[in-house]
């Protein structure tokens, strides 16, 4: 009788110690992690000591605010989980980031076949993914390295030192431990902007003076025809010097503060480095022969005027859709030609 009360005592407690194990929550170890003095810290010391292996069943026996008490399924050996006040949470709050309900198989299976190696080996390797070093060697611990998105995380190789895995841009490491990181790629040089173009065409007939051209656009002396193809020869801060291509005969281009603007912005103004023909071949016949005889008159289109005798001077015309455009016959006479609705000439004064 005392016998059979042995075996049932023992058979409902054996039943029972099932049942409960059977309810005991039962989670994988998300990364390598090591064992130092039994306990596996949320630092995430990497220092030498007994390894739980990415992957590893680990049941969880007891849990609250100062550790969690755990049991690795396989071999039965207890170890507690224990956070530090430095991270500013908890052990039980930590412990999901170390270990979770979810096998992490599956995550290592995505990895490249090089990295599901260095994953179960347990190394870190040049050209890991942010992932794989997860796998690898876990978390880096948060209050120095607060995110995931950082370039650099912070690993404690002990209660004394650190190291730190460094990423590129693309998330791959570029270095670890105390390898120190290279040399970012210096950027490549910009390459040189295309030489300035030296051959143009002038926009309209050009009035000179002793082979000066004024800003101002005098209207009187001899004349640089309209689409004469010119070579620039040097250029200053209030002078641009060109010889005509047919003749070789020097110029000048001469600017100065009245204009309030830059000499070359001007000089463009009036040579352009594409051929004008066929801008003289789309006005009128008439308007082709005023142009070519350096008058403007009514009737006339902007267009014509333009090539005619030039842009205005921009410190009274500043902008060519003026109903008046200002030139200066010479330096105390000035020309008012002004436009109607239809941008044709209807007084020249």
């Amino acid at each position: 009788m005392t016998y059979r009360r042995n075996v049932l005592g023992t058979l409902l407690t054996a039943g029972l110690l099932m049942a409960l194990s059977a309810q005991a929550e039962v989670v994988y170890a998300q990364a390598n992690f090591v064992l130092n003095k039994k306990q596996v810290s949320a630092v995430n010391y990497r220092n030498k000591g007994l390894v739980i292996p990415v992957g590893t069943q680990v049941e969880v026996l007891d849990k609250d605010d100062d550790e969690v008490e755990c049991r690795i399924v396989e071999t039965g050996a207890k170890f507690s989980f224990v956070s530090h006040k430095s991270l500013g949470k908890d052990a039980e709050e930590m412990f999901p980031a170390f270990f979770g309900p979810k096998d992490p198989a599956e995550r290592i299976a995505a990895l490249t076949p090089e990295e599901q190696k260095q994953v179960k080996a347990g190394e870190l390797a040049k050209g890991m993914s942010r992932e794989a070093v997860l796998l690898t060697v876990g978390p880096p611990p948060p209050h120095r390295t607060p995110t995931f998105g950082s370039s650099k995380w912070t690993y404690w190789s002990s209660k004394f030192a650190t190291f730190e895995v460094v990423f590129d841009a693309d998330g791959k490491v570029i270095s670890y431990g105390d390898e120190p990181a290279p040399a970012p790629a210096p950027t490549p040089a910009a390459p040189p902007p295309p030489p300035e173009p030296t051959f143009f065409f002038s926009t309209a007939n050009f009035h000179f003076d002793d082979a000066t051209l004024s800003w101002v656009n005098y209207r009187k002396g001899p004349i640089i025809p309209f689409n004469t193809r010119i070579e620039v020869l040097d250029k200053g801060s209030s002078k641009v010097k060109f010889r005509i291509v047919e003749t070789g005969k020097e110029f000048t281009f001469e600017n100065d503060s009245r204009s309030g603007a830059d000499t070359w912005f001007l000089f463009k103004a009036s040579f352009s480095e594409q051929d004008q023909a066929s801008k003289l071949e789309s006005l009128s016949a008439e308007d082709r022969k005023k142009v070519s005889a350096s008058e403007v008159v009514p009737g006339m289109s902007r267009a014509a005027v333009r090539m005619a005798w030039g842009p205005p001077p921009p410190h009274e015309t500043p902008t060519y859709n003026s109903n008046t455009w200002f030139y200066w016959k010479g330096k105390f006479t000035k020309v008012q030609v002004k436009f109607n609705d239809e941008d044709k000439v209807v007084s020249v004064e």
